[in-house]
């Protein structure tokens, strides 16, 4: 079993926990499957908006992209999260992002 195979299984095993999502997002990324990672992406800041590594992780695909526009806005809202949860390691990052980037 390839490691998108297991990552499914475990969404399957687990539909509420983010983690897996996330993996999957990463391993798409990976694989060149830009448009299905963002579509994962996006469903993790719907479903899940407090899961703060997916902020700063789909910034940087965003970026990759050449999508600054919306990456910047991603980065924002990420930075709102992590203000609000008081991550403040995650908002120290999403700020260092924003900063080298805008």
């Amino acid at each position: 079993m390839d490691r998108k195979e297991f990552i499914k299984k475990e969404i399957n095993l687990d539909p509420e926990d983010p983690f897996n999502y996330y993996l999957l997002a990463i391993e798409c990324q990976k694989e060149g499957a830009i448009e299905e990672a963002f579509g994962l992406y996006t469903k993790l800041l719907t479903d899940f908006p407090d899961y703060i590594a997916s902020y700063y992780t789909y910034a940087n695909a965003l970026l990759e992209e050449e999508q600054e526009k919306k990456a910047e806005e991603i980065i924002k809202q990420g930075i709102e999260m992590a203000e609000k949860k008081g991550d403040a390691k995650a908002l120290k990052e999403l700020k260092q992002l924003l900063e080298l980037n805008f």
